[in-house]
């Protein structure tokens, strides 16, 4: 009687590392298309920012959507992405959430305004021409201060309660959402020996931002 040999295991491994590592990438541009979308919905939001607040979010938007391209034709070609490639976007992703967490939990960048005006070349104070500064986190011109959204008297120890939410708010949950998934698709893509420091790093990162909210440094 002839014993049929059994077939190796290593080729099934194989594919089913591929697969694996195929949906973290498509994980990972999901993460990076989503908030490229969302980035430029921002940049849309802050046009009356002027045009460094919209370049930025803009070039966000461009090097998310082209990270985004070179992971799904990765997987579809069945290759993996390069450990460079993958460490470099998720510290640029790293990079865009704490810049959001510094922005709106802190006062850092509120002196910041983007001064602009029609015509372009370099700026100067020409009496009759009107120059715009505008909060670039919030679009809202300092000129014009915060509304109340109340149309009668406002008691003056406190402001009434407003259940609708701002737009650009809206859109950076969005969009912090997004990124986050994609920090978590690419850990998973980063080589063994990385992904531990990798982790280690992002929960100092995490803690630290925790103590710096508990101590009122981050509102």
């Amino acid at each position: 009687m002839t014993a049929v040999a059994a077939a190796p295991a290593a080729p099934r491994v194989a594919v089913r590392s591929r697969r694996h590592t195929a949906s973290w990438q498509l994980a990972a541009a999901l993460g990076l298309a989503t908030a490229g979308g969302l980035h430029v919905a921002a940049a849309v939001d802050h046009l009356s920012a002027g045009s460094l607040a919209v370049g930025f979010f803009l070039l966000t938007a461009l090097a998310q959507a082209g990270l985004a391209a070179s992971l799904v034709l990765g997987a579809w070609a069945g290759t993996r992405a390069g450990r460079l490639l993958v460490a470099t976007a998720m510290l640029g992703t790293v990079g865009l959430l704490t810049l959001y967490v510094v922005a709106h939990g802190t006062g850092l960048l509120d002196s910041f305004a983007v001064h602009d005006a029609a015509a372009a070349g370099h700026l100067h104070d020409v009496p009759g021409r009107e120059t715009v500064a505008v909060d670039p986190v919030t679009g809202v011109e300092f000129a014009q201060g915060m509304p109340l959204g109340a149309s009668g008297p406002v008691a003056m120890d406190g402001l009434p309660g407003s259940t609708g939410g701002h737009g650009p708010e809206a859109v950076g949950t969005a969009v912090v959402a997004a990124e986050l998934l994609t920090v978590a698709a690419l850990a998973a893509l980063l080589p063994a020996s990385w992904r531990g420091r990798a982790l280690n790093a992002l929960l100092v990162l995490g803690g630290s931002a925790w103590a710096l909210w508990l101590t009122g440094v981050l509102g």
